[in-house]
């Protein structure tokens, strides 16, 4: 109970612990500010960054963690400072020093040493493929639903990287990887993976998992074409064949003519082939059609699409003869 009285009523102030007020109007008198034990510095008044500092919640799907605070900055093993920004004593220095080293190399993977190199070895590959947060979570938890229901796991490395693979299956919104070029990442990683194993992993573990819904060869157009337009060769081939067109204004049309082509062409007619072959196929053919109706030469040939899309020159022939040769206009 406080000794003030109101000013409007003469009843006494009581406090709630941030406010005073009146016991009887409800007027609030004062507001009580009380320092934090958290304080955000100046830029000019100190050395690091306040926004690095964070508390870790555990558990999570893509991370390897134990539940509590981190002992200064995550990143920092030396040179601790107080609330004020000002260096701690050299006795403490050297208790945190080693408190935050035995935390962190020891307490914090301790019994999930596997999980531990599985999930690093995950940020590593969505690093490399430029894949984004929401695929590097899924397939953390495809790993972990996998091995919570499966007491034995052949290879873990296998493993991530067919749930990898699952988890950009169901992401449609950009260029969609392919399961070679999971293998060859991790093989650039040292890690002994290649297409069959995947593919071994999806057969077993699948039912486990919803099944996604598999691409369209309308999926890699883009892709496909930013590997054509990139290339040297073929731009150098455009600027002999078609001078007045830009390399924009041929990558609008190869695009706008390859998703022509392909909406003529059923499901039925595809007959099951490879996606991605199929859609290198129709941008061989598109531009083929681009070439008739500008009475130019063709800027793709069989040999430098192939080596631009990284498809076999025999797979563009043959689709080619067998697909698109019909709608060829010469």
């Amino acid at each position: 109970m406080n000794s003030q009285v109101c000013p409007e009523c003469g009843c006494p102030i009581v406090s709630n612990g941030y406010q005073c007020i009146c016991s009887e109007c409800g007027l609030v008198t004062q507001e009580n500010y009380y320092r934090s034990s958290y304080q955000l510095f100046e830029l000019n008044s100190c050395h690091f960054n306040q926004g690095r500092q964070y508390v870790s919640v555990g558990k999570t799907l893509e991370t390897v963690g134990t539940l509590g605070s981190y002992i200064d900055y995550v990143d920092r093993k030396t040179n601790f400072m107080d609330i004020n920004g000002n260096p701690v004593a050299t006795n403490l220095q050297v208790l945190y020093t080693r408190l935050k080293s035995k935390y962190s190399k020891f307490a914090r993977v301790k019994n999930q040493e596997t999980n531990y190199r599985i999930m690093n070895i995950l940020s590593d590959v969505i690093q490399i493929l430029h894949l984004n947060q929401i695929v590097r979570k899924d397939a953390a938890y495809y790993f972990r639903k996998i091995k919570s229901l499966n007491k034995v796991i052949r290879n873990n490395i296998s493993l991530i990287a067919f749930c990898i693979f699952f988890a950009v299956r169901n992401q449609y919104h950009n260029a969609p990887i392919t399961i070679n070029d999971i293998a060859d990442t991790f093989q650039q990683l040292g890690h002994r993976v290649n297409p069959r194993l995947i593919l071994r992993d999806g057969i077993i573990y699948r039912k486990i998992l919803h099944k996604p819904q598999p691409h369209k060869s309308e999926d890699y157009v883009n892709r496909l074409i930013e590997c054509v337009v990139n290339s040297p060769e073929i731009i150098q081939r455009l600027k002999k064949k078609i001078p007045h067109m830009s390399v924009q204004r041929y990558r609008l049309n190869l695009y706008n003519q390859t998703m022509a082509l392909l909406k003529e062409i059923t499901i039925y007619q595809r007959g099951g082939r490879n996606p991605f072959i199929f859609a290198g196929a129709s941008i061989y053919c598109a531009d083929k059609i681009l070439a008739s109706k500008l009475c130019s030469k063709s800027v793709l040939t069989q040999k430098l699409a192939s080596k631009a899309m990284n498809i076999a020159e025999y797979s563009i022939r043959d689709h080619y003869v067998s697909v698109f040769k019909r709608y060829c206009i010469y």
